[in-house]
């Protein structure tokens, strides 16, 4: 995976550099989907408010790297039926790091369609009834994005964020804004 995206950083410098930093948030629906069983409850699929600050360079108008912090905040059930007659509640929240190579590419001089490829390091506390625990990792994180300019220092941003966590699973969708220093 290292490989990888020195490659992607070594390839993006030799394309001709206009370097561009940035900087942005997004807030959305962090979709949760957790294993409770080995904390006596079930499985939670639920989603709760997620945020997230981001910066980043770009090397060109194709080539970028971007580092993200996110707080998924929480998702919860107050009650649920683990078996007949047999009920429990149940909490997850997760905050994580990312690090992403990002492929852009213009549509129009407004318009673009955005990819990203990299990590995210996360720690997610779990909870079914009083029991709770804790569980972190580092994994495979992609996203498909569409920004809009409305001037060109000034975007607007929608994201779809995948995070191949084993527990819990999560996605997110998101909008927000994205400022260019040029």
């Amino acid at each position: 995976m290292r490989q990888f995206f020195i490659s992607i950083i070594l390839l993006a410098m030799a394309v001709p550099v206009m370097a561009d930093p940035y900087v942005g948030a997004g807030v959305g629906s962090a979709f949760y989907k957790a294993d409770l069983t080995g904390l006596g409850g079930g499985e939670l699929d639920d989603n709760g408010t997620g945020t997230k600050l981001y910066g980043g360079y770009a090397f060109n108008k194709y080539f970028a790297a971007e580092a993200s912090v996110y707080n998924f905040a929480e998702a919860s059930i107050g009650a649920f039926e683990v078996s007949p007659g047999n009920f429990a509640s149940a909490a997850v929240s997760m905050k994580g790091v990312g690090a992403y190579a990002v492929g852009m590419y213009p549509v129009s001089k407004k318009v673009n369609l955005i990819a990203k490829l990299g990590v995210l390091s996360w720690d997610a506390d779990l909870q079914a009834n009083s029991t709770s625990g804790t569980n972190d990792g580092t994994d495979l994180a992609y996203a498909l994005a569409a920004s809009y300019g409305f001037t060109k220092e000034l975007h607007v941003t929608a994201e779809w964020e995948a995070f191949e966590t084993d527990n819990p699973e999560l996605s997110m969708f998101s909008v927000g804004f994205k400022f260019i220093f040029r």
